[in-house]
């Protein structure tokens, strides 16, 4: 590559990476504009300063964790199928990934993505597949979990939680229907099948760890409920299974950043019953700056470490395998 293509597909980089990261503000101010967050600071004064740090702090700590184990999942499909890096440079593509959740859209973080992917000899298809079977692990296992709300709201006990579990176990049997499921789908749509298939251990892995971060996650929200009031043994059930497929469901409204909006009223309708409206909606809008903060702070600095581990390794290869890694944009 000549030097003045060198200049110019730098220069093309920074203006992705520097689109992508105003888009990424938008979505940010969007998501915090227009919130009535006075009741959240009422919640706040009742508390008190010590709970108030120790109630918040937990739950940013609790959802961080959660998210950590979704990059897990993560990083066992692009491991398993077959993509030639190392864990900090697969991470510099979940956290961008990751980030385009705040995005309006989400498209914008495209073009940054297949640059990436294409840096580290990681092909758009391969990528795409990537994302694909992920997303798709992600809505499965937080739709699973999920289905356990209803009951309990329902008040029928918590007997259904071995049916809700059946898809999921099914999949950790035969993981293999998952990737069937994802060709016959493509099939019914007219579209191309997923040019690769994961492992049925790197799919047991995905799935494993995917569930145990939904879980992990819903814990804040019922720290939150608790603290505000909610009966704690009535309450846990529908925070957990709430929360995923409250979540998940916000993820489908591709236009709204975070799913905001969509998620919050799947929310409320479930903690209403465990606890008067107001309370709910207090409680929810608590954990939406919990979920903002804990996303954006724990994305962000997933991001810069990784990238600079990834450029770390990318030094230390160079002199004598300059072509295992490539340079990466930005």
């Amino acid at each position: 590559m000549t030097t003045s293509r060198r200049r110019w597909v730098r220069v093309l980089d920074r203006v992705l990476v520097a689109v992508f990261v105003a888009a990424l503000g938008v979505g940010l101010m969007i998501m915090w504009r227009d919130q009535d967050w006075s009741s959240v600071g009422r919640l706040a004064a009742r508390l008190g300063a010590g709970e108030i740090v120790l109630t918040f702090g937990a739950a940013f700590l609790i959802n961080s964790a959660g998210l950590l184990l979704g990059l897990v999942s993560w990083r066992a499909l692009f491991t398993d199928l077959g993509a030639p890096v190392d864990g900090w440079t697969a991470s510099r593509l979940f956290f961008v990934g990751f980030l385009t959740k705040f995005v309006p859209g989400r498209f914008v973080a495209l073009p940054v993505l297949v640059r990436m992917g294409r840096a580290i000899d990681v092909g758009p298809l391969r990528l795409a597949s990537v994302f694909l079977l992920s997303w798709a692990i992600v809505a499965l296992t937080g739709l699973t979990i999920g289905l356990a709300a209803g009951p309990a709201v329902a008040g029928l006990g918590t007997g259904w939680l071995l049916a809700a579990s059946l898809p999921t176990f099914a999949l950790l049997v035969r993981p293999s229907l998952l990737n069937l499921c994802l060709r016959t789908a493509a099939r019914v749509l007219r579209r191309p099948a997923p040019p690769v298939s994961a492992s049925d251990a790197g799919l047991r892995k995905a799935i494993l760890t995917q569930s145990l971060s939904w879980v992990v996650s819903g814990h804040h929200l019922w720290l939150l409920a608790v603290a505000a009031g909610a009966p704690p043994w009535r309450a846990y059930l529908v925070c957990i299974a709430g929360f995923a497929v409250a979540t998940t469901a916000g993820i489908l409204v591709m236009v709204a950043p975070d799913g905001i909006g969509v998620r919050e009223a799947v929310l409320v309708a479930g903690l209403a019953t465990v606890m008067p409206l107001p309370l709910a909606g207090t409680v929810v809008l608590a954990s939406r700056v919990v979920s903002a903060l804990s996303g954006a702070l724990v994305g962000a600095a997933g991001l810069a470490l990784a990238q600079h581990m990834h450029r770390r390794r990318h030094k230390e290869s160079a002199p004598g395998d300059a072509g295992s890694v490539a340079a990466t944009p930005g």
